[in-house]
This record gives structure tokens, C-alpha cells and sequence, in this order.
């Protein structure tokens, strides 16, 4: 372990501006905290506005903006929906509660996002909708994928969890495809504690996307005076945050170029020390495509085995920095076998998945901690 003079290295701190109490107390002396209030307006109107999205709607989680999608969708048990095996359980899940079937495509080491040959091997007649996941904040193949969704009829939604910020060429990740789903989880570059939310890229989806995020009456409407009371219109659910997260969220949201700034100069570090190992083939690292800038939610390798990511992750460990092995893939997971699927049905995935290792990346670091970690990657392997 590191001395008392060297600190652990963390995998993750959640960020803090030092705005948010004071924005916090503003909600308390309102007297309204139940959500859809004056800092929710103010948080999607500055994303809004910075992306410029047609309309954002905050969520509690990127889950419920998941969830909101998937219902905007209509989905029935006669649907298919294509998602990548290496991802969050919520990708998958979100969509699965409506009963639509999950078909599970590959991913492209080394970005780890969607494999668009495979995914478009897996279109038949049923595929309703595609949902690319841009790990990392590396934008997916939307080209591709977006004339796969059009020659197929299908929707495409973006997992834009780890994306915010980010950019495929002009484009922000989560506001190319109709609907994006962006996180404030606290390990996420901003956060509310648990929050996100979802962008409405095409106009014609809001008012019912309103509505369903309404508890599925039309409440929103009865206070823009478009309807004298409110109803049931919809099958929703309580998808927004209260107003103490939401101001908290402001607060983060005030500073994105300052928090960008200070990430990319621990990602542009790491690139910098490690691409050297990897140029001798000690490991992989993030492949960036052409047009791609990425957001520096994540630095990661891709070893050349899951012997040595487990061997680097417990090197690491004892000399007090904390990483960890990527996602376990979907399909070989217990809920997997569940749904059919098992560990062959995607062997690129299966032989990358335990190879992924996420390295500590956050504001509370330095350059120097950055080094540290080099440096003891550097120790492990020569060992």
C-alpha cells in the first residue's frame, strides 16, 4: 500500500463545484421540492440551449430515461430491440420491461462499442429499435448505424450515459438518433447524485414524452393553460427528480467547461505515458475514430489476456490505486441465460470483456497521480 504521504488513488470522487448548497438552500426557502420547478426548467433549458436540443426533460436516473424511451416506442412481446452485450444491466433492462425481445449484437474492440456488421447481421422484420451504447464517451459508428436504422424501419436510441459532452465530427453524442439518454450518476463527469436525462431530438415525440414523464397525465399542459384540469392520458411513471437534485445538478451543469478542461489533462497524461507500453504490445488502448472527441469520462486498457488485466488490477491495488475490470457481458450473465442466450453466442465480447481495465480518472486527481499509476502499471508488467 501507498504511505500516509501517498493516499490511495481513487477509482472515482464525485465532483463538487461548491455552488450547490447555496443553490440547495434556494430550494429549502422556496418551499417546493417536489420536482419540475424553477431548477429543473433552468437545468434542461441550459442543456437545451448548449446542445441546442429541441426539448430535454430531466430524469432521476439515465435508467428512467431509458425507460421513458422504451414506452415513447410502443413496444410489444412481437418486437425485437439490438443491444450491445458489453454495457450497463439498464440498457438492456429498460427496454425488456415493455416485453419487447433483447437481441444481443457484438462489440468492436478496442473502442468496445457496437459492432454495425454484426448488428446488421441481426435485423429481420420484428428489429424496432437500435440502441448503440458510446462507451467511454467514444461516439459510436452513428453513420452506419443510423442508415441500418433507416433501411429497416427502426428506431434508434442513444445510450448516451457516459457521453455528455462529447462529439461525433459537429455532432453532441445523445443528439443525433430521435431520442438520447444521458446520466448524472456520481461517477459520471457531472451528477446529481443519481439523475439524468433524456433529449427529444425529434420535435413530434415531446408532447406524448411529456406526458409519460408526467406520470402519464397531462399535467404539464393544464399548467401552460392548454387544458383547464389534469388526467390520466398515458401509461407513465414518476420519472423526474426533485427539485434538490435538480439545483444541486445546476450547479455542475454551470461548470462543464471547467470540468472538461481539468479531465481531459488527466486523459491526454494517461495517453501520453502509456501509449509507449502499448506500442509494444503490453496492452491495447482506447481507439479513437476519425471525427471522435471524446469527453474524458473514462481511460481504460485492453490487456492481452484476462490473466494479466486481473494480474495489472491487483499490481495496482497494492500499491493503492484502485481500478477495475470492465462489464461482465449481458448475455453470459445470470439474467442472460434467463433470456436464451449463453457465453458462445458472442465470443468477440466474451474474450474482451474480462481484458477491459478502467483506470482512475476524476477531477480530485493530479498529472502526478496520473504518473503514479504509469509508473506502477510499468512495475507490474516488467514483473
Amino acid at each position: 500500500m501507498m504511505s500516509s504521504d501517498h493516499p490511495d488513488i481513487l477509482f472515482n470522487v464525485p465532483y463538487v463545484t461548491g455552488r450547490e448548497l447555496g443553490y440547495i438552500e434556494k430550494v429549502i426557502n422556496s418551499g417546493r421540492f417536489a420536482g419540475n420547478g424553477p431548477f429543473t426548467k433552468k437545468a434542461e433549458r441550459l442543456l437545451e440551449e448548449r446542445y441546442d436540443i429541441p426539448h430535454v426533460l430531466l430524469t432521476h436516473s439515465c435508467t428512467g430515461a431509458l425507460e421513458l424511451a422504451a414506452l415513447l416506442l410502443d413496444l410489444t412481446p412481437d418486437d425485437e430491440v439490438i443491444v450491445p452485450s458489453y454495457t450497463f444491466a439498464a440498457t438492456a433492462a429498460a427496454f425488456l420491461r415493455t416485453g419487447a425481445r433483447i437481441v444481443f449484437a457484438e462489440v468492436e474492440p478496442p473502442t468496445m462499442n457496437l459492432d454495425v456488421d454484426d448488428v446488421a447481421s441481426k435485423i429481420t422484420p420484428r428489429t424496432r429499435a437500435i440502441v448503440p451504447v458510446h462507451y467511454g464517451g467514444i461516439g459510436a459508428d452513428m453513420d452506419r448505424l443510423g442508415q441500418l436504422a433507416a433501411d429497416s424501419g427502426a428506431v434508434l436510441v442513444e445510450d448516451a450515459a457516459q457521453g455528455l459532452d462529447a462529439k461525433i465530427d459537429q455532432d453532441w453524442l445523445g443528439t443525433i438518433a430521435p431520442l438520447g439518454a444521458v446520466s448524472f450518476h456520481e461517477t459520471k463527469n457531472l451528477h446529481s447524485g443519481l439523475g439524468g436525462a433524456l433529449f427529444i431530438n425529434d420535435l413530434s415525440l415531446f408532447e406524448r414524452a411529456e406526458d409519460i414523464w408526467e406520470r402519464g397525465t397531462n399535467r404539464a399542459k393544464m399548467f401552460k393553460g392548454l387544458v383547464d384540469k389534469y388526467t390520466w392520458v398515458e401509461l407513465g411513471s414518476s420519472f423526474y427528480p426533485s427539485e434538490l437534485q435538480a439545483a444541486f445538478l445546476f450547479a455542475q451543469l454551470e461548470s462543464i467547461d471547467e470540468n472538461l478542461a481539468d479531465r481531459l489533462a488527466l486523459y491526454n497524461r494517461y495517453d501520453e505515458r502509456l501509449r509507449p507500453l502499448a506500442a509494444c504490445g503490453a496492452f491495447q488502448l482506447p481507439a479513437i475514430p476519425p471525427g471522435a472527441k471524446p469527453n474524458a469520462h473514462s481511460y481504460y486498457l485492453i490487456a492481452n489476456s484476462a490473466e494479466d488485466a486481473d494480474r495489472i488490477r491487483i499490481g495496482l491495488k497494492d500499491r493503492g490505486i484502485h481500478a477495475y475490470i470492465g462489464y461482465v457481458p449481458l448475455h453470459s450473465s445470470p439474467m442472460g441465460k434467463k433470456l436464451g442466450y449463453s457465453p458462445s453466442d458472442l465470443p468477440v465480447t466474451e474474450a474482451y470483456a474480462p481484458r477491459v481495465l478502467r483506470l482512475p480518472l476524476h477531477n480530485s486527481m493530479t498529472v502526478d497521480d496520473v504518473d503514479s499509476v504509469a509508473i506502477a502499471i510499468t512495475e507490474v508488467i516488467g514483473t
